[in-house]
């Protein structure tokens, strides 16, 4: 079955939502291309709006008020990962020129036993995408909360990237945090402008301030900023599925709590019952 896709436009900039996640597969600021179109039929996360959690729970495993969890394992290296949502259709709320709004249920499972409204925004003007998420606990009882994103972008052999970050995380062979690093240690950080081809990113980032990330190609640059997030994870590979074939890309991805936040409590977010809880992030275009 062919993915259920939304292209949303606003004079000469155009965005398009995959349904399923929901998922932002693609964008362009006039003629510049920001996200080209995307092959949807490998498992890549593409865009994914991750909640209610976004990277890994060790083994899938929590405890959480005194009672143990399990959740599925889906990350090749026996870890739970990017929550509920990234496999569901959302629901159309309300559209409007350069504006769409997208509801998604999440309902109790054996390893996640709380009910969620899952809601998202995707504000497009001729320069900037803003893109904005809230979590509501609709059922009973308190319920822990993570909020994260998983937007690719190409490179090339002249991108740069600037991370405006302070600290960078080291990871285990399981890719769960053991321990950090100032950012500057691996060649970024404020002001560090690198070359992307250089790069090799699996990393957690903290830290932040806006924009997060600057990548800049030929005369255009990209600002990514966020609202409310101050976690972030960067990733590079030169195998993702785009359309036209297999080539470079980086996940910048926004989250509002580390990896293992439902063990650790770093930054996890509990919801009473009727209780939200927010983030959003934005791609400014500059050329």
């Amino acid at each position: 079955m062919a993915n259920p896709i939304y292209a949303l436009s606003n004079g000469d900039a155009a965005a398009v939502i995959n349904l399923v996640g929901p998922a932002l597969v693609g964008l362009r600021f006039g003629d510049h291309v920001v996200i080209p179109e995307v092959n949807l039929a490998p498992k890549t996360y593409a865009g994914s709006l991750l909640a209610p959690w976004p990277n890994r729970i060790a083994k899938g495993r929590y405890t959480y008020e005194g009672k143990d969890y399990q959740l599925e394992i889906r990350d090749g290296l026996g870890n739970a990962m990017h929550g509920l949502v990234d496999e569901a259709t959302a629901e159309v709320v309300e559209t409007r020129a350069g504006f769409l709004k997208l509801a998604t249920k999440v309902e109790a499972v054996t390893g996640y036993p709380w009910n969620l409204l899952v809601e998202a925004t995707f504000e497009l003007t001729a320069d900037e995408l803003v893109v904005g998420y809230s979590v509501t606990n609709v059922g009973s009882g308190d319920a822990p909360v993570g909020i994260g994103t998983h937007p690719y972008f190409p490179f090339s052999d002249d991108t740069t990237i600037v991370v405006n970050a302070v600290t960078a995380t080291v990871h285990g062979s399981d890719m769960l945090p053991v321990s950090s690093t100032p950012a500057v240690e691996i060649g970024l950080g404020p002001g560090n402008a690198v070359l992307v081809r250089d790069l090799k990113l699996d990393t957690q980032f903290t830290g932040v301030t806006n924009p997060v990330a600057t990548l800049r190609t030929g005369d255009h640059s990209l600002d990514i900023w966020h609202d409310n997030a101050p976690w972030l994870m960067i990733y590079t590979t030169n195998k993702f599925p785009w359309a036209n074939g297999p080539g470079n890309a980086i996940a910048i991805e926004p989250q509002t709590c580390p990896a293992d936040a439902f063990n650790t409590g770093e930054d996890l977010r509990v919801l009473a019952s009727g209780e939200s809880t927010w983030m959003r992030f934005g791609l400014k275009h500059r050329g």
